[in-house]
């Protein structure tokens, strides 16, 4: 059984994925980690879960769970975290908009804390914003992710990024639902309320090279309002 799963949801990512998992097992050889690389993947069209498998060959220790449909990326992670085999789980975007050699960052505060989460918010940290579209999503995310942290009580800085790492015992705690990103946030307060010792981190997030964005930030505001404030009234 290996210490550490490193779960990567992916849809039309073949371009990034094909760059991610060599950098992912270059970590891991550098640091001598017990560790597995586990694609889930919404049964992409340009052949993401096919470069996964061709890449196993290589590497050997890349599972690739193929999922039917496209339900969303909460849905694809929650059941990647089942099928998971590590004691750790680590789960990151898949599109190059974080950098490989930051998941040491997350598991330097393992076993002291039971998650970990990384953050664009927290200084020192790095968010590139090369495009008025992109500064707009920054601002959006920012101050959504301030109103989630007032309205729920817990005290964080950025719910929805897609970056954390944590112990088998917390997943297996908590009961997240939502099939796309909020899912993220679910996560954090369950866990934050069942008593699990939680660090924020801050870490690199870049603009994605390849591909577009998965998030419809405009379409997400309702569901982050109205979601948030359920559990902010469930206090």
């Amino acid at each position: 059984m290996p210490e550490l799963s490193i779960i990567l949801p992916t849809y039309n990512e073949a371009k990034n994925i094909a760059k991610l998992i060599p950098q992912l097992e270059g970590v891991i050889r550098k640091n001598k980690l017990d560790a597995e690389i586990i694609v889930a993947d919404d049964n992409s069209p340009d052949g993401t879960a096919n470069i996964a498998k061709e890449l196993n060959k290589k590497y050997g220790n890349i599972r690739v769970l193929l999922r039917k449909k496209k339900e969303g990326v909460g849905a694809a992670v929650r059941d990647a975290y089942n099928f998971a085999k590590g004691k750790l789980l680590l789960s990151m975007d898949a599109d190059l908009q974080l950098k490989a050699s930051d998941i040491m960052k997350l598991l330097a505060y393992i076993p002291e804390y039971d998650m970990v989460i990384g953050s664009k918010y927290l200084e020192p940290q790095r968010y590139q914003k090369r495009s008025i579209t992109s500064f707009l999503r920054y601002l959006i995310s920012k101050y959504g992710n301030r109103y989630l942290g007032l309205i729920t009580g817990t005290p964080f800085r950025d719910f929805s990024l897609n970056f954390r790492v944590l112990k088998r015992k917390v997943w297996q705690s908590i009961e997240p639902k939502d099939k796309r990103n909020f899912f993220f946030v679910e996560m954090i307060v369950q866990a934050y309320r069942k008593g699990f010792k939680i660090k924020e981190i801050p870490v690199e997030f870049k603009e994605r090279p390849y591909g577009k964005s998965k998030t419809k930030v405009l379409n997400q505001i309702g569901v982050f309002l109205l979601k948030g404030l359920m559990y902010g009234l469930n206090r």
